[in-house]
C-alpha cells in the first residue's frame, strides 16, 4: 500500500514538472541490479536518454543526429512493468523496483534512478507433465529428460520455453503430427523460493503416412513424372509421420529446380485412424530457361563485377538431373582495376587479379546410389588476367552433398574431388605447367538464428583436403612424373555472435577466428602451388590491407623457365575478426570492426609480434537478399613496417577501403 502511494505521489509530482517545462533525461540511473547489466536493462524499458550534443547539434539543422529525449511520466509506469515482467521470467518473483529522480532545475535536467531489491531467484523443484500419456516406451524417456528440473538453476521462462519446443520437435518427428502446447501453471512456494510447474501438452494420437497424392500444374508438368516426384520425396506409405522428413523432402524438391512454388502437407479431412495422407501441390516451372546475368561477388577477398549468360536443362535425360551451361567475364578487385589495362602486360609489383573469363559446363542430380544425396559434376575452363602472371586452368570437379537433419550437430557435409591442369604464363620468361588434383571434405555446424544478419548462436567450419596422392598412384602405373609435391591442407573457423541489446535485434556483437596448415609429407613445400597457399588481406580478412598483400614470399630457382620466381603464400595461417553489428533501419546500418591475423611459412615460424591488426568501420545496405557494404581501414599495427603510427602518411600508408556483398563473416 505504502509503494503505491510513493509511485503515486512521484507520478503527480511528475505531471506538475511537465506541465511547467520539460526536463531533458540526461541519465537513466539503475542500482541494486547484480544480475542483470544496467545496458540490458535500458533496453527494456520505454524511457529513454538523451543523446549526445553532437547527435543534437547535427539534428538541429540536417536529418542526421537524433533529436533530444525528454522525461515523460507516463513511461513510468511502462518502465515499471516492463522490469517487473523481465525479473519475473528470470526467476526473480519477489523483486522490488522503486523509481525515484533528481532534477536539475537551471538547465531543466533530469537523472531517473530505479532501485532493485532483487530478492532471492526462486528455483525449479518440480515439473508435473500432463496430455502426454499416449506416448510411451523409450520416446516418453526421452521427452521425461527434456522436461527434467535442474534443480541447481534459477527458474527461466526462455529456458523452459525451449525444453518445449525441443519436445514438440521430438514428438512430432515421431508420429505425434497434431502435438499441441496448451499453458504452464505456476506454483510457488515463498518460503523455500522454489517453484513446481505443470506443463500442459494435448498429444493427439499418432500418425504414420498413408498415400501421396500430386497435384502438379504449370508449363512443365507434364512433362515430369509422378513416379520421379515420389522418389525425390522420399517418403513411404506406413512410415511414421516426422515434420523433419516433410522439411527435407520439401528441400529436395526445390533444390531439383523443377519446381516454381512447392508444398507438402497431410490432410487432415481425410485422415483415417491413425493414418495421415500427404499432398503435395507443386508449379512446375519450363524446363529449358535462359539467363543472362550481372555478377557481383567477394571472392578472393576482392569485389568483383562481371556480366554472364546461361542455359539450363532441367530434368536432363530424367532423374530431375540439371544441365546448366554458363559463361561469364569481367573485372577483379574493381575498385583498384583500370579496365583498359585487362588486355596488357601488367606491372610485377601488384598480385591483384585485374581480369577473368570462365565457361563451364555442370550436371547436378539430387538422387544418387539411391540415396537422398545431391550430386555434381562440372568441367570448367578459367583464363585469370593477373599482374604477375596469366593463368589458364583447365579442370573438372565431382562434389558430393549429403543431406544431414536438422537435429544433427554437422548440418552440411560435402566430399569432393577435383582435378586441374594450370597453364602460367610470365610476361618475357615462359610458361610453367602444373597439375593438380585434390580430394577433399568439409563439414559446417550453421547454429546461428540468422544467415544474413545473425545475432544469436555459432558456425563452425573444418576442411581437409589431401593433394596430389591420387596423381602420384596414377603416375606410377603409367610410369608418368606429375609435377608437384604431395600435401594435405586443412582449416578449422569458428563464428559467435551475441545479441547487442535484449529487446529487438537491432545490434549484434560477432567475432570470428581462423586456423590453417599446410603440410608436404612428400616434396618440398616450395611446390605447393601458390593457389592453394595461404594469404590474408581483403574484403573478408585483414580490411587494412589489399586482397592477398600479406604474405611471406620464397624465390624459387625454375631450370625449365631458366628464372627464379617468387612465390607468394604461407603454409600456416592465424586470423579472426571481432565486430559491433548495428541497425539504424532495417535496411541500413554500420559495423565497428577490428581484425588480425598473418601467414608464416609453417607454425614453427609464427611470432605473435607479427601479428597485423586492423581497425575501422563500414555502413551497411542490407537489401532483401544479401547486404551491400562499404568499409574503410586503418592499418593499427603493420609488422611489415614499424615505423611510428603518427609519423606515417594516411591514405598512403595507412587507409584502405574495401566494397563487399554479405557480412565480413
Amino acid at each position: 500500500m505504502l509503494y503505491c502511494l510513493v509511485t503515486a505521489f512521484l507520478l503527480c509530482t511528475a505531471c506538475g514538472f511537465a506541465q511547467e517545462k520539460k526536463f531533458e533525461l540526461v541519465k537513466i540511473d539503475f542500482q541494486g541490479n547484480q544480475s542483470f547489466s544496467s545496458a540490458m536493462l535500458k533496453d527494456l524499458i520505454a524511457s529513454v536518454e538523451t543523446p549526445s550534443w553532437i547527435s543534437k547539434f547535427l539534428h538541429s539543422f540536417t536529418s542526421l543526429g537524433k533529436a533530444p529525449e525528454y522525461f515523460d511520466s507516463l513511461n513510468i509506469e511502462k518502465d515499471l512493468r516492463s522490469l517487473h515482467d523481465f525479473y519475473t521470467a528470470n526467476g526473480f518473483f519477489r523483486a522490488s523496483i522503486t523509481p525515484s529522480w533528481e532534477t536539475d532545475s537551471a538547465h531543466y535536467e533530469l537523472t531517473l534512478r530505479y532501485t532493485i531489491n532483487e530478492g532471492k531467484p526462486t528455483r525449479v523443484h518440480n515439473i508435473t507433465v500432463f496430455g502426454l500419456k499416449n506416448v510411451t516406451g523409450e520416446l516418453k524417456s526421452e521427452t521425461d529428460n527434456l522436461l527434467a528440473p535442474d534443480t541447481t538453476k534459477r527458474f527461466s521462462q526462455s529456458n523452459l520455453k525451449g525444453a518445449i519446443d525441443n519436445v514438440q520437435n521430438l514428438l512430432g518427428n515421431n508420429g505425434f503430427m497434431l502435438i499441441r502446447y496448451d499453458s504452464t501453471l505456476v506454483i510457488q512456494d515463498t518460503s523455500s523460493a522454489t517453484t513446481d510447474l505443470h506443463i500442459y501438452f494435448n498429444s493427439g494420437k499418432q500418425y504414420t503416412i498413408g498415400s501421396l497424392t500430386i497435384d502438379k500444374k504449370g508449363p512443365g508438368a507434364d512433362k515430369v513424372e509422378n513416379e520421379l516426384i515420389e522418389r525425390i520425396v522420399g517418403i513411404k506409405e506406413h512410415d511414421r509421420y516426422s515434420y523433419e522428413k516433410i522439411r527435407l523432402s520439401q528441400v529436395r524438391l526445390y533444390r531439383t529446380g523443377l519446381f516454381s512454388s512447392v508444398t507438402l502437407v497431410p490432410i487432415l479431412s481425410d485422415t483415417v485412424g491413425s493414418v495421415a495422407p500427404l499432398l503435395l501441390t507443386g508449379d512446375i516451372s519450363k524446363l529449358t530457361e535462359l539467363s543472362p546475368e550481372i555478377i557481383m561477388n567477394n571472392q578472393s577477398g576482392t569485389f568483383n563485377v562481371g556480366l554472364g549468360a546461361g542455359i539450363a536443362r532441367k530434368n536432363f535425360l530424367g532423374d530431375a538431373r540439371k544441365l546448366t551451361i554458363n559463361g561469364s567475364f569481367g573485372i577483379s578487385d574493381i575498385v583498384r582495376a583500370n579496365p583498359s589495362n585487362i588486355m596488357k602486360t601488367f606491372s610485377l609489383q601488384d598480385s591483384t587479379v585485374l581480369g577473368y573469363f570462365e565457361g563451364s559446363v555442370k550436371i547436378e542430380q539430387p538422387y544418387v546410389f539411391n540415396r537422398p544425396i545431391f550430386s555434381t559434376i562440372e568441367g570448367y575452363l578459367r583464363i585469370n588476367k593477373d599482374v604477375v602472371s596469366n593463368k589458364r586452368t583447365l579442370g573438372g570437379k565431382l562434389s558430393f552433398e549429403f543431406e544431414m537433419p536438422n537435429y544433427t550437430f554437422v548440418n552440411f557435409l560435402t566430399a569432393y574431388y577435383s582435378f586441374e591442369v594450370v597453364d602460367e604464363i610470365f610476361p618475357h620468361r615462359g610458361q610453367l605447367s602444373e597439375s593438380l588434383s585434390i580430394l577433399g571434405g568439409e563439414a559446417k555446424a550453421y547454429k546461428a538464428n540468422d544467415p544474413i544478419y545473425p545475432t544469436k548462436g555459432y558456425n563452425l567450419g573444418f576442411l581437409f583436403e589431401e593433394a596430389n596422392l591420387l596423381n602420384d598412384v596414377l603416375g606410377r602405373i603409367v610410369h608418368h612424373t606429375f609435377t608437384g609435391a604431395l600435401f594435405y591442407r586443412t582449416t578449422i573457423s569458428a563464428a559467435y555472435y551475441l545479441p547487442g541489446s535484449a529487446r529487438n535485434d537491432l545490434s549484434a556483437y560477432g567475432a570470428k577466428l581462423k586456423i590453417g596448415y599446410i603440410q608436404a609429407y612428400e616434396g618440398e613445400e616450395i611446390d605447393i602451388p601458390s593457389v592453394k597457399k595461404f594469404t590474408v588481406g581483403g574484403s573478408n580478412s585483414l580490411r587494412a590491407w589489399k586482397s592477398r598483400e600479406l604474405a611471406p614470399q620464397e624465390m624459387k630457382q625454375m631450370q625449365q623457365l631458366d628464372s627464379t620466381l617468387t612465390i607468394v603464400g604461407g603454409t600456416f595461417l592465424f586470423e579472426g575478426s571481432l565486430e559491433y553489428r548495428h541497425k539504424f533501419t532495417p535496411e541500413v546500418g554500420a559495423v565497428l570492426f577490428t581484425d588480425f591475423g598473418n601467414t608464416w611459412l609453417g607454425y614453427r615460424a609464427f611470432q605473435p609480434d607479427e601479428i597485423a591488426v586492423a581497425s575501422g568501420f563500414g555502413l551497411r545496405y542490407y537489401s532483401a537478399f544479401a547486404p551491400f557494404r562499404v568499409d574503410f581501414a586503418v592499418k593499427s599495427y603493420d609488422p611489415n613496417y614499424r615505423k611510428n603510427f603518427f609519423k606515417k602518411t594516411f591514405f598512403k600508408e595507412l587507409f584502405e577501403f574495401q566494397i563487399g556483398i554479405g557480412e565480413a563473416f
